[in-house]
Parts: structure tokens; C-alpha cells; sequence
């Protein structure tokens, strides 16, 4: 947990270097490039993170002795198995394997979070603290899904669904889950109102009461496996869907004070994020839907940045429905709402990933690398806190 501490304060130092003090458009990419390249060595380093690591490794060395006598392995989609088969043929260990796919993780975040986010710092803190990239370290196969995912964001916002639907079947050969998020390029069409939000408020609860039924049906034709399993009569802590709640409801109502401009872009952000929240208050009661909610979260840290800078932007200035008006629209008051916005967004983004931390989500802790530094052993045992 030490180590990981250490980490976060690195990428808040590199924040205040390349962000905070005296930002340009040059020091927010060098903040990308060195940020990201961190975090990829502390995931390309690893060994033993992440629960299905031995089952990858496994994985990997048993396709790379059996060759291309077989397209299966497990139940793992083809896209993978191909993929693994020819790293197989050019890469001399599955320590590598592992390192190349970090760079699969790594890299279209980095791209993601550098070309669209206002505020990249802001944002690579989110992607490490919602426990994006804890998902990356554990979930392989998904996780180049759901990389994939944020590379499709360009199809999303242009309207290109032919892409947008070549892109998403394309990476259902490494993770077939995604296929469930092809009807959202048209559910994320709807202007986000307070009506609209009232009503999916009411789908959430009545999700959540009948969802067992809902389940089954789906696990009687796809993934029998997971038929009355843990994954399905066991949740997770509703602790987690604490921050993507607070955001979606804040960006809701600050769409009803007019302080965010409704564009397709933004509206698309608010509309994922809200689908983020249905998931993940459900996962509180069958944990599998963890895995769908990774598709939408990463919304989530492009979203905080335009409500922060919509606050600075515009402040707040609004009547209420008794008549009475919140006008908090000078620039001290601006200030002071987006600041404090800020400060609310990393307290409980911090809260959500020690907490996850203490219950050692995606098997992280405690962290180790594979490089062996001879004679130096008390720098790998400081490392492994």
C-alpha cells in the first residue's frame, strides 16, 4: 500500500510541475508522456498482480507449447487466443507478454485522456484511483476491450456508427461483453434532464429489486457457467458507486441551472456516466456487472473536468422553484465553487481507491516487480509494502 501511496504522490507532483504551475498546452502533454510512462512501468514490472495473472502466464505458456494445432483455449474469445499464439512466436517469456500488454493499456489511455480530457492530471488521478487501471493489471482479455472502448470515444462524439460498430464487433473477439454496449450510442442520445433522470432513478430501483430474474434469463443462453455463482448471488460494496452517483447527480442538476453547455459531447459524457451508475449501484448485488461497468467509467474522468470547468466558467445562477435565486457568478465565487468541487472529487476519489485498496481489489497487493536488483534487496523489500 506504500508503494502505491508513493505512486499517487508522483502523479500529484508531476500535476503541479506540468498543470498547476504555469500550465501551456506543451506542459499538459509532457504531464501525459510522463505520467503514463510511470504508470506503465509499474504495470509492465509486475509479477503476481492481479487475481487471473497465474492464469494468463498459465495461459500464455501452454498456447506457446501447443502452437497453432488449436484456436481454443478455455473460454477465451479468439481475438486473444490468435494474439497470444503469435506473441507466443516472437516473445522469449511471458514476463514480456506481460509488458507488451501493458503498453496495450497503457497507450490508448494515455491517447484518450491527452486528446480529450480539459484537465489530463485531474483525469490520469481518476483513471488510477476508480480503478481503471487496477482492472488493467487483472482483467487481460477485457481489458483490451475496453481499451478499445476509448479509442471508439472518437466514433461516439463524430456520429460515426458505422465505425463506432466496426470498432466495438472488433473488440468482442477479445472480450465478448462489449458487445452489450452497441445499443448505447443511441440510448446516449437523450437531452439529460431532471425528468429523463427522475425516470432512470426509477430503473435503477426497479433494476435492482427484479434483477435476479432479469439475470437468469440472460445466464440461461450466455455464460451458463455463471449460473448461481457467487458472481451473480454475491455483490460488491456499495461503497463503490458513491463517486459515479455524486458526479452523475452533479452534472444533472447543473445541467438544469444551464452552468454545463449541452453539446453532443457533453451530453454524451453525462448520459455514460449515468449509465456507469446504473451498473455499478447493481454490481452492489451481483458482482459480474463490475465487468460491464469498466465500459462506462472511463467516461466518468472526462466528465468531472468539464464540470469543474463549467463552474469556473459560469458559476451558478439559477431560480428555484419557490421563487427564490442562487446567483453565485463573481469570479471569487466561481473560484470558490470549482475548488471546492475539486476538493470534494479527490476526497471521495481517494476514499474509493484506499478503500479498495484495504479490500485488495483486482488482487494488487501486495505489490512486486520481476527485476531483480542484486545486492540491493532492501530496495525490492521497500517496493513490496
Amino acid at each position: 500500500m506504500v508503494f502505491y501511496t508513493f505512486n499517487n504522490l508522483l502523479l500529484l507532483l508531476w500535476a503541479w510541475l506540468f498543470c498547476v504551475r504555469k500550465p501551456s498546452k506543451n506542459k499538459k502533454i509532457c504531464f501525459v508522456i510522463v505520467a503514463f510512462t510511470q504508470l506503465f512501468l509499474v504495470m509492465a514490472l509486475r509479477t503476481q498482480i492481479g487475481y487471473d495473472y497465474n492464469m494468463y502466464t498459465i495461459g500464455f505458456q501452454q498456447m506457446n507449447a501447443e502452437g497453432f494445432t488449436s484456436l481454443t483455449y478455455r473460454d477465451w474469445e479468439i481475438g486473444f487466443v490468435v494474439l497470444t499464439k503469435l506473441l507466443g512466436m516472437i516473445l522469449p517469456s511471458y514476463i514480456w507478454y506481460i509488458v507488451f500488454l501493458s503498453a496495450i493499456a497503457i497507450v490508448p489511455a494515455a491517447i484518450f485522456i491527452g486528446r480529450n480530457s480539459e484537465m489530463p492530471a485531474l483525469s490520469t488521478i481518476l483513471y488510477v484511483n476508480l480503478f481503471i487501471y487496477f482492472m488493467e493489471m487483472n482483467f487481460l482479455r477485457q481489458m483490451i476491450a475496453v481499451s478499445l472502448m476509448m479509442l471508439a470515444w472518437s466514433f461516439i462524439k463524430r456520429n460515426k456508427f458505422v465505425w463506432y460498430l466496426i470498432t466495438i464487433l472488433f473488440a468482442s473477439i477479445f472480450h465478448q461483453t462489449i458487445l452489450f454496449v452497441l445499443p448505447v450510442y443511441f440510448l446516449i442520445k437523450m437531452q439529460p434532464k431532471m425528468k429523463e433522470l427522475i425516470v432512470y432513478g426509477y430503473f435503477i430501483l426497479w433494476f435492482y429489486m427484479s434483477s435476479e430474474g432479469f439475470i437468469d434469463i440472460i445466464t440461461n443462453f450466455y455464460h451458463e457457467e455463471y449460473s448461481n455463482t457467487e458472481f451473480l448471488t454475491e455483490g460488491l460494496s456499495f461503497v463503490y458507486a458513491i463517486f459515479p452517483l455524486v458526479i452523475t447527480v452533479t452534472a444533472f442538476i447543473l445541467v438544469k441551472f444551464g452552468t454545463i453547455n449541452i453539446n453532443n459531447e457533453n451530453k454524451y459524457l453525462i448520459n455514460l456516466s449515468l449509465i456507469c451508475t446504473i451498473f455499478m449501484v447493481a454490481m452492489s448485488k451481483h458482482s459480474i456487472l463490475e465487468r460491464l461497468s469498466y465500459y462506462f467509467v472511463i467516461f466518468i474522468v472526462l466528465l468531472v473536468p468539464v464540470i469543474y470547468r463549467s463552474l469556473e466558467a459560469k458559476g451558478i445562477n439559477t431560480t428555484l422553484a419557490n421563487g427564490k435565486s442562487i446567483v453565485l457568478t463573481s469570479e471569487k465565487q466561481r473560484k470558490m465553487l470549482a475548488r471546492g468541487f475539486l476538493i470534494g472529487v479527490l476526497v471521495l476519489s481517494y476514499f474509493h481507491f484506499y478503500y479498495g485498496l484495504f479490500e485488495n481489489a483486482h488482487g494488487v497487493l501486495p505489490y512486486d516487480i520481476w527485476v531483480r536488483f542484486d545486492g540491493v534487496q532492501i530496495i525490492r523489500d521497500m517496493i513490496r509494502l
